[in-house]
C-alpha cells in the first residue's frame, strides 16, 4: 500500500515506531460509510466556508475578492449565495483556530502532510443545536478535509470533503464504528478523548497529484488508509489561492456557544516535500508559521502551547 513516498511516519505513540504497517481499510470505510445525504449540513459547511472568507481579517479587499472567485470557481457560483438564503444556515464563523501564514501555505513544492489530533468528545454539550466541525487542511489547495462534524446533541460523524473533485463528498462514517480510532491523551492535567487524522497530498508525477487520509488505529497500533484519490493539477493549483489555508479550527454556526466541551488539537505536525522529491521531517506547527483567529462566538482559550496544540470551551 502507497503512503507518501519515502516520507517518515509521524508516530502517535510518544515517539513508539508503529508496531504494523499500514492496512488499506478503504473497502471497508465504504461499506460502513452508508453516506447519508444531508443537504442542509452540507450546505452549512459550504457557506461557512464562503463566511469566512468573505470576513478573514487578515485578507485585503482584493483578496477576499479573490477568495470568493476562487469558492466560486471549485463550487458553483451558487455557493456564494448560500450563505444569504432565507432557509439556509447561518454560519458563525471560526470558533477558534489557527491559520497559516502566506509564506508556509506556499512552501512546499511536490507535497505536504499533515498529522494532528483533534480534541472530540462524544458530545458537544451546553448549547449546540446547529452544526459544529472540527476540521483542517493540510496547505495544498486541492487537499482535503477529513475532519469530526457535530449536529446538535447528537453522536458526531466523520467526514471526509476532497477539494479536487466535483462530487466532494466522499465518507460519513457514524461515531459508532470508530471505536478502534479514538484513544485519549492527557494535557495540562486533563484528559481528552481524540482522533489521530493523517492527510497528505504529494505529485505522483509533473502533472499527477494524490490525496489521501489515514486515521491511527489504536487498537491494532497502525495506520488504516480510508480515502484515497488521484487527479491531475499544477503545482500552482496546490499552492496558490486561499483553500487550504486553515489549519485546525472550530467552525461554527451559532452566534454564540455557552457551557460546551472542550474541542481542539494537539500534536499537529507538518512535513514538506521539495522540489527535488525529498521530504524533509516533521515539524510541530509554531506560532511563526500560523497565526490565530477567533470570531467571538463564545469560546475562550483552556490552554495554548508554543506549538499551537490548544483546548477551548465556551
Amino acid at each position: 500500500m502507497d503512503v507518501p513516498p519515502d516520507s517518515p511516519v509521524p508516530t502517535p505513540n510518544s515517539g513508539q515506531e508503529p508496531s504494523a504497517p499500514p492496512s488499506d481499510e478503504r473497502e471497508a470505510f465504504r461499506r460502513t460509510a452508508g453516506r447519508q445525504s444531508d443537504e442542509r449540513a452540507e450546505l452549512a459547511f459550504l457557506a461557512s466556508k464562503v463566511h469566512v472568507a468573505r470576513t478573514h481579517p487578515t485578507l485585503s479587499l482584493a483578496e477576499r475578492q479573490a477568495s470568493l472567485a476562487e469558492l466560486a470557481d471549485r463550487l458553483g457560483e451558487g455557493a456564494l449565495g448560500l450563505r444569504d438564503r432565507a432557509d439556509g444556515p447561518t454560519p458563525g464563523g471560526v470558533g477558534y483556530g489557527v491559520f497559516y501564514t502566506t509564506p508556509f501555505k506556499t512552501g512546499f513544492a511536490q507535497g505536504t502532510s499533515l498529522y494532528w489530533e483533534v480534541i472530540c468528545p462524544t458530545s458537544p454539550g451546553g448549547n449546540v443545536d446547529t452544526w459544529l466541525y472540527l476540521t483542517a487542511m493540510n496547505r495544498a489547495g486541492k487537499g482535503l478535509e477529513a475532519f469530526v462534524s457535530y449536529h446538535a446533541q447528537d453522536a458526531p460523524r466523520f467526514k471526509v470533503f476532497d477539494w479536487a473533485r466535483d462530487d466532494h463528498w466522499q465518507i460519513d462514517i457514524p461515531w459508532s464504528s470508530l471505536g478502534a480510532y479514538l484513544m485519549t491523551r492527557s494535557a495540562h492535567g486533563q484528559n481528552y478523548q481524540v482522533l489521530g487524522i493523517w492527510n497528505s497530498t504529494w505529485q505522483l508525477s509533473p502533472g499527477s497529484w494524490r490525496n489521501q487520509a489515514l486515521l491511527w488505529n489504536q487498537a491494532a497500533q497502525r495506520y488504516d488508509l480510508i480515502y484515497q484519490y488521484d487527479y491531475a493539477a499544477a503545482l500552482a493549483d496546490q499552492t496558490g489561492g486561499w483553500i487550504g489555508s486553515w489549519a485546525p479550527i472550530v467552525e461554527t454556526f451559532q452566534p454564540s456557544y455557552s457551557h460546551t466541551n472542550r474541542f481542539g488539537a494537539l500534536r499537529t505536525m507538518l512535513i514538506t516535500r521539495d522540489s527535488g522529491g525529498t521530504w524533509g521531517s516533521w515539524q510541530l506547527l509554531s506560532s511563526a508559521d500560523s497565526y490565530i483567529r477567533t470570531d467571538n462566538t463564545g469560546f475562550r482559550t483552556v490552554f495554548l502551547d508554543p506549538d499551537y496544540a490548544f483546548a477551548v470551551e465556551s
